[in-house]
């Protein structure tokens, strides 16, 4: 139905990995690119993640979750608790959730199950690319939940 799998067996999608880079060292290319940005952050002592606290237009202070996997080469990043919900406000909060992932290509939207408001997206990386793609899409996340921020509270 979808055609025969490529017989090396790669889900790199493409992507050159030289086996080099693992979820630290991807880690510590993000973190050295947030210097170059001189944009603070924390990175948890013992696993390959970043967090990075900001304050928007529309939230006061919400921490960027960078969570790198153990070979490096993909990371996930959550931003969690960015409205909590009470049982009473769950339909409205699902239905406003499907039209944020609607609205928004480089995040989706889900009501967790402490019934809070959280945004994650999911990339792919390299060696060569760590560093750009995650600070481009810190960006583009920070911008966007300050968006969905806005239009929850009008």
């Amino acid at each position: 139905m979808f055609g025969k799998k490529p017989s090396s067996g790669s889900s790199s999608g493409g992507f050159k990995f030289n086996g080099v880079q693992d979820g630290f060292s991807a880690r510590e290319a993000f973190a050295k690119k947030l210097d170059a940005e001189k944009i603070k952050y924390d990175l948890h002592q013992e696993k390959p993640i970043v967090y990075i606290s900001y304050k928007g237009d529309n939230f006061d202070g919400l921490t960027f979750t960078f969570i790198f996997d153990d070979d490096g080469k993909s990371f996930a990043l959550r931003v969690f608790s960015i409205e909590k919900f009470t049982p009473d406000q769950l339909p409205d909060a699902y239905e406003f959730c499907n039209s944020m992932c609607y609205a928004y290509r480089w995040l989706r939207f889900y009501v967790d199950s402490d019934n809070e408001f959280t945004a994650a997206l999911d990339a792919v990386i390299n060696e060569e690319n760590t560093g750009d793609v995650c600070y481009e899409l810190l960006s583009r996340s920070v911008s966007i939940v300050d968006d969905v921020c806005g239009k929850m509270h009008e």
